[in-house]
């Protein structure tokens, strides 16, 4: 039988290595860890809607009755916390202007301005701008509980890939020790045979179960490479490549198997509650929904803006009244009402729908806490049990074996009994194994429940 090739030194391979391997190099959780600049990109950007705008233009109209010339530059700063703006600007108008449009002519070095927005009822507390960024800062928090989920399923997943390649490991060396007693009683069963204390069939009766015995060494090693093979999904190199292990890797057996505290039940379920990121989630979508419904609220209000400018003109003046040249002010309000209001009234619906889904979903993620840990719990002590059992079980099959090989070379049984103790025993060592790794496997599904990723 072919061994599996083993890029690792030769070192046993511990539990903690693989999570922290899962933690450090798995691609899957490496690409949910780039989500985060994903989210800190669309926050930057709606961050943009803030950003100083500049524009500057310029008209010309050298042909024709009138012949004139304007430039015009400005800055504009849409405010954070109002919801207004501010602006300068610079104006030059030099020629000939109709009547009628006055107003584009400067005095001779331009005109400057200044002036404000704000609103004082809609887009006030909150606008587009401001909810599109709340909501993009939002969705970059919740990156981290997203990871975390990730990081806490992986985890798991890695420690039944682990375990269960431990147990396979261990399973194969039964075989290998079954197949081992078969083969070591060759030489003595032909010189039995040949003295006649055997008969001849003892001899084919051996050989088959050699035979058989090879048949299934070669299938729990294929079990075992297919099990090497899933971890080295989780146990990877620096660089990211999967690593495959060894059976030289293997450790000599599983951890203890403890009796699990009843009285910790409770206080751990409590922490599960706070600690599980699930629920972080979706208190950060609750509060993207709260923004919507602020922004939906927001425009069912009226909206009445107010608006100053001052500005003036310097230089030569430009007409002989010097009509331009005294400082200016304007001051008034802008005011906007949607009569039937659809639109926001349809937006504040909606958002309260899925405000509704939301709570709904968030009181179901409590209720599958609650029985992933009882579940896990359960699990944990049935397994504790059942390994107790399989642990009698092992030592009666072994106490039975020892007795038939003093029956066997006594003459008092045959080969075929002999093998039924023989395999008696190895079926009971299989359960023992068996009860270890399920023992373990819901050690993991009990941390992942509580929230732990190892």
């Amino acid at each position: 039988m072919e061994e599996l090739a083993n890029p690792l030194p030769s070192a046993t391979i511990t539990l903690e290595e693989v999570l922290n391997s899962v933690q450090n190099h798995f691609p899957l959780l490496i690409a949910a860890a780039a989500e985060q600049q994903v989210a800190d990109g669309k926050a930057l950007a709606a961050q943009g809607a803030f950003d100083l705008q500049a524009r500057a233009s310029t008209l010309n109209q050298p042909l024709g009755f009138y012949q004139n010339y304007r430039a015009g530059a400005m800055l504009n700063q849409p405010l954070y916390d109002s919801g207004g703006y501010v602006y300068g600007g610079y104006n030059l108008g030099r020629g000939d202007f109709p009547t009628w449009y006055k107003e584009r002519q400067t005095d001779g070095d331009g005109e400057y301005a200044v002036g404000f927005g704000v609103p004082l009822l809609k887009d006030r507390q909150i606008d587009k701008r401001r909810a599109e960024l709340f909501q993009a800062q939002l969705g970059s928090q919740a990156v981290e509980p997203m990871v975390r989920s990730q990081l806490i399923l992986f985890s798991r997943d890695a420690a039944y890939a682990y375990w269960y390649w431990v147990a396979l490991g261990q399973m194969l060396q039964v075989a290998r020790n079954q197949l081992d007693l078969a083969e070591a009683r060759v030489q003595q069963i032909a010189l039995r045979v040949k003295e006649g204390d055997l008969p001849e069939i003892a001899g084919i009766d051996n050989d088959r179960f050699i035979a058989a015995r090879q048949t299934k060494l070669i299938e729990a090693n294929r079990k075992f490479q297919a099990a090497a093979i899933k971890l080295s999904l989780f146990l990877r190199t620096p660089e990211g490549q999967p690593l495959l292990p060894d059976v030289t890797q293997l450790p000599a057996d599983f951890p203890p198997v403890s009796v699990f505290p009843a009285a910790n039940f409770e206080a751990d379920l409590a922490e599960a509650i706070a600690a599980r990121p699930e629920i972080r989630e979706l208190d950060l979508e609750l509060e993207k929904i709260n923004v919507e419904l602020a922004a939906a609220q927001n425009q069912m209000l009226p909206k009445l803006d107010a608006v100053v400018e001052a500005s003036k003109d310097t230089g030569t003046p430009a007409s002989p009244s010097e009509d331009k040249t005294p400082f200016e002010m304007e001051a008034g309000l802008l005011a906007e009402v949607p009569l039937q209001r659809r639109e926001a009234r349809g937006k504040f619906r909606a958002a309260q729908g899925k405000q509704a889904q939301l709570l709904a979903k968030r009181d179901f993620v409590f209720n599958k806490i609650t029985t992933a840990m009882q579940d896990a719990y359960s699990a944990i002590l049935n397994a504790h049990d059942r390994y107790e059992q399989a642990l009698k079980n092992k030592q009666l099959a072994i106490q039975s074996l020892n007795i038939g090989k003093q029956l066997f070379q006594a003459g008092d049984i045959d080969l075929i009994v002999l093998n039924i103790y023989e395999q008696a025993e190895a079926e009971a060592e299989l359960q023992v194994i068996d009860a270890e790794a399920e023992y373990f496997s819901a050690l993991a599904d009990y941390r992942a429940a509580l929230g732990q990723a190892r």
